[in-house]
């Protein structure tokens, strides 16, 4: 933010003209003054006792008397103010150990019950979360449930570790016989290479798109460029225009022509993927909430594309896995503000990605491990405490932000194919779904742009997959991770009794302290 500078002294001729008038009056009224009366405000020298007085000198006997009685009072007033000082030190010097005494005590008192007041709030905190996680999974039903097509949302830069299979099967297992598409969101972050691997290894599977959505901060009127991602240019691709709605809006209106019907289409995947801002992009307005952190959207919401297609936004996937697993903060599932010990997770990235890597990204010398690295860290970013000693604690945070939010570029690459790894099902699924959604017609046309795309040299970090995480599909799921729940909650019990035994054991050792004293 631009500093302000001072206010500016200029002002108009006609105020500056009023002004120095009245001080002319001014100026000259004082002059008036002390023309009349040239002595005002001068100080009356004693005179002192006239010599043609009689009893001249009686009267200065009685004068040096009276002074020396004020000077002798105003003595004792002195020792007197002396005296009531000292009592009053003293006074508050045995007040002082009696504060002291109570002091101990209370932090005694105090350190016993911070014990059990930490466990209550754990508990209450923990109860609200698992209550959270109940009704999104209730909203995330109601998605599946309504939808007609499923839009699973995965993350490019490492699709592997945003899909759930999990979800997957329930799309399947649930009535209704509904379709499942992958949308391969944030395909700006990594090279255009790594797109197209992706696009052939998801396409044996599923039927699966690119797609970039509208970073545009207006309510209204976000700008779609019907430009394919691989015949788009560097400038379009780093401009907050959306790539890719063309292609998903062709494929779900021939599924609504060749079915002759509305269709509801619901969008999942796990928190931070981008369900919100796809939403926006295909509605070209804001009508869902976004934002950098996960958890925006806690209930399903529906908005109307046309006549013929409705989408339904879902809360982020509910996982079964614990809130700070490294995994899930890697992912962006977990708000960094909720993370109690960081370092882990940073030692997970450094684990994923070349060390040379992360020190060309922040400038950095060599180090040997992750305290070290975290050190240099601080001390690059200014991340510094009291006497200069480095913040690991403000450095691991501001890390695993750079890592979400996209400022350290990386990249998966898609696994090798083998011959065990065929996938009969995916196959059938896209022969048979290929008539409903054309994708014989979308995919000539996407590789004819492909072929005359001129690629370009891209230096993002590859690293290595997170692996998928276990999303909840059924109430059995969350009663399990309640279970799981209540018996690290009893393992907080039994801290909260050694924490009383030590502090027992400190009040039997400072009263031995004081018997001997």
């Amino acid at each position: 933010m631009t500093k302000l500078g001072k206010k500016s002294k200029r002002q108009t001729t006609k105020h500056r003209v009023k002004v120095e008038k009245k001080v002319r009056e001014h100026n000259r009224k004082l002059r008036k003054e002390a023309k009349k009366n040239p002595k005002k405000g001068l100080k009356k020298k004693d005179p002192g006792v006239p010599n043609i007085l009689p009893f001249k000198d009686e009267v200065i006997k009685e004068a040096q008397a009276y002074n020396a009685k004020k000077e002798e009072e105003r003595e004792k007033k002195k020792a007197a103010r002396k005296k009531a000082r000292e009592r009053l030190q003293n006074k508050n010097r045995n007040m002082g150990e009696i504060v002291r005494q109570a002091e101990t005590q209370q932090a005694a008192y105090d350190k016993k019950n911070n014990a059990s007041t930490i466990v209550e709030a754990l508990s209450s905190v923990s109860k609200s979360t698992e209550n959270s996680r109940k009704a999104f999974y209730k909203e995330f039903k109601k998605v599946i449930d309504a939808a007609d097509i499923i839009l699973e949302v995965l993350d490019a830069r490492d699709p592997l570790g945003s899909r759930s299979l999990d979800v997957e099967e329930a799309v399947r297992s649930a009535a209704g016989n509904k379709r499942l598409v992958l949308v391969l969101n944030k395909i700006d972050l990594v090279p255009k290479e790594n797109i197209e691997a992706w696009l052939r290894h998801l396409r044996k599977e599923l039927p699966a798109v690119a797609f970039k959505a509208s970073t545009q901060q207006q309510r209204d009127h976000l700008t779609q460029s019907k430009v394919d991602y691989f015949k788009a240019t560097t400038d379009l691709l780093k401009s907050s225009h959306c790539l890719g709605a063309d292609v998903l809006m062709k494929l779900l209106r021939n599924y609504c022509r060749n079915t002759e019907m509305a269709i509801n289409v619901g969008v999942v995947g796990f928190p931070n993927t981008g369900k919100s801002s796809i939403i926006n992009s295909l509605k070209r307005a804001k009508a869902c909430e976004v934002g950098a952190n996960p958890g925006i959207t806690k209930a399903m919401q529906s908005v109307q594309l046309d006549k013929h297609i409705k989408l339904l936004d879902s809360p982020g996937v509910v996982l079964t896995n614990s809130p700070s697993d490294v995994a899930a903060v890697l992912r962006n599932v977990v708000k960094l503000e909720s993370l109690d010990d960081p370092v882990p997770c940073v030692e997970a990235i450094l684990m994923r990605c070349q060390k040379m890597q992360m020190m060309l990204h922040y400038n950095l010398t060599d180090y040997s491990d992750t305290l070290s690295f975290l050190n240099l860290l601080a001390r690059r970013m200014g991340k510094l405490r009291k006497g200069g000693v480095p913040d690991i604690n403000q450095a691991a945070r501001a890390l695993l932000h750079d890592w979400n939010s996209g400022k350290i570029t990386y990249y998966t690459a898609p696994p090798e194919e083998t011959p065990e790894s065929k996938h009969h099902l995916g196959a059938k699924i896209v022969s048979d779904w290929s008539k409903e959604f054309n994708l014989d017609d979308l995919l000539d046309d996407e590789q004819r742009m492909m072929n005359d795309v001129e690629r370009k040299h891209t230096s993002p970090m590859l690293v290595t997959s997170v692996g998928p995480l276990k999303a909840a599909t059924s109430e059995q799921d969350l009663e399990e991770n309640t279970a799981d729940q209540a018996m690290a909650g009893g393992d907080e019990d039994n801290d909260k009794d050694d924490v009383d035994d030590e502090i027992e054991d400190e009040e039997e050792m400072e009263e031995d302290e004081e018997s001997v004293e």
